[in-house]
């Protein structure tokens, strides 16, 4: 699974969850394209299990981090590692 960066989806639930509370007719258009980069981010088709996605990734948790794995595939120069995650 993707996990988006968490700093680039703070600032996009920020930016959906401002429009949404402006409640202004002219913020209609940014509104629709907030609520779709929220669904880009987190692979999800509807703002509300996008919402649902962000709660449950939960970036401060450890068991979210991303790992990196040292592999050796024989293909790199002796002494070389290959990273995988």
């Amino acid at each position: 699974m993707i996990v988006p960066n968490p700093a680039v989806l703070q600032q996009a639930v920020g930016r959906y969850l401002a429009l949404a509370a402006d409640g202004d007719m002219a913020a209609a258009v940014p509104l629709q394209n907030a609520a779709y980069t929220l669904c880009v981010l987190t692979g999800t088709r509807t703002v509300e299990e996008a919402m649902a996605a962000v709660r449950l990734l939960d970036f401060p948790s450890a068991s979210h981090r991303r790992r990196t794995f040292t592999v050796s595939t024989g293909e790199t120069a002796p002494g070389e590692r290959e990273l995988v995650s």
